[in-house]
């Protein structure tokens, strides 16, 4: 289902410029934290609701409003990685059907191959997020309609 054109990264998702091609500086750059401003930009490309983010990001509602109010902050590290984490899904999903409207909508649907689950609602977990993204793959080389 892939398409020729070029999906976004996750660091595209989140706004942000990340030496995505060269992990261990990756690996570095989320150990320093992301800037606060990709968790809003998050946000607004995946057209989540702040209970949504904080729920897939395992924080309360008031952390998040805590961080969109220090928009020049940095995210601490193990919030950097989970947000990357999740970015890298959706932009998988992304990549795998072709534009953000139908990716946001697959996320969003119950999925037979997930036993009716909600993809999104399982990305909250790296397990979660591991059994997407292996759908996924699965879906772009034609294994499941």
């Amino acid at each position: 289902m892939s398409t020729a054109t070029a999906a976004p990264s996750p660091a595209d998702l989140l706004g942000l410029r990340v030496p995505e091609r060269d992990p261990l500086a990756l690996v570095k750059a989320l150990e320093q934290g992301l800037p606060a401003r990709a968790l809003a930009r998050f946000k607004k490309v995946t057209r989540l609701s702040d209970v949504d983010v904080a729920r897939l990001l395992r924080l309360s509602g008031r952390t998040i409003t805590r961080m969109k109010s220090a928009a020049t902050a940095r995210l601490p590290a193990d919030l950097s990685e989970r947000l990357y984490s999740l970015a890298a899904v959706y932009a998988e999903a992304e990549q795998v059907f072709g534009d953000r409207d139908t990716a946001l909508g697959w996320l969003g649907e119950p999925n037979a191959a997930l036993a009716g689950t909600v993809p999104r609602t399982l990305l909250a977990s790296e397990l979660g997020r591991r059994q997407v993204s292996a759908l996924l793959k699965r879906i772009e080389h034609g294994q499941l309609a």
